[in-house]
């Protein structure tokens, strides 16, 4: 009788230095000795205080299953395609944390805001009375709409995502920022977070029921 050989397991290079680096927790890297530069890089400190690189956050605008799986199966194949992608591509060490938040409607109300001063310019010049009347109305709906999405982001919670990146130098983090935010696709839409939104971030990490108050 014979007995077979057992197969050898295989790895690629790549998996054997990711087998071989040492795992370290989100937790562990939380002691921050300050922001750096005009974009708030927080410069990650060791046991001795001395520094040991680099950390951004990145605030991920995704997409969950119930959109993926409504939108039909060739573009939400598209997106868990990009998805895998953008994992097995961005060799940069980083994690997606997952928390509660306020909602975020900044874009919006910046973009309402502007369209609204865009008519209150209009107004002052016109002199038509009718067309005032059109801009009048349309002012008053925009208002509205303002005060909507700041009532949305100040009482509505929703299920956060943030990328934490990592790099040794501070050059090292903002490249590998950029790459990340350029490849997502149609998976990920990732942009920079306030400084506010960092600050806040930190408070959940040191004291997860800090989210609830959010």
């Amino acid at each position: 009788m014979g007995f077979k050989k057992a197969k050898k397991q295989k790895f690629s290079l790549k998996q054997l230095a990711e087998l071989r680096r040492p795992q370290v927790g989100v937790l562990d890297l939380l002691p921050f000795k300050r922001f750096e530069g005009d974009d708030n890089l927080l410069v990650l400190a060791g046991e001795n205080k001395q520094d040991v690189g680099y950390m951004d956050m990145l605030t991920i605008y995704g997409k969950d299953l119930d959109f993926v799986y409504g939108v039909g199966s060739e573009r939400a194949s598209n997106i868990i395609r990009d998805y895998h992608l953008l994992l097995n591509t961005f060799t940069s060490d980083f994690d997606i944390i997952i928390t509660r938040m306020a909602a975020e409607t900044t874009i919006q109300q910046r973009a309402w805001l502007a369209n609204r001063q865009a008519i209150d310019q209009e107004m002052a010049q016109t002199t038509d009375q009718r067309r005032y009347r059109q801009l009048q109305l349309r002012y008053q709906l925009v208002t509205r709409q303002i005060e909507s999405l700041r009532h949305v982001a100040e009482n509505v919670k929703h299920q956060s995502y943030t990328a934490f990146i990592y790099g040794e130098s501070a050059a090292e983090t903002r490249t590998a920022r950029e790459i990340f935010m350029n490849s997502g696709g149609r998976a990920i839409t990732a942009q920079p977070m306030s400084l506010d939104k960092k600050k806040t971030m930190l408070q959940i990490l040191q004291d997860p029921t800090q989210q609830l108050n959010q």
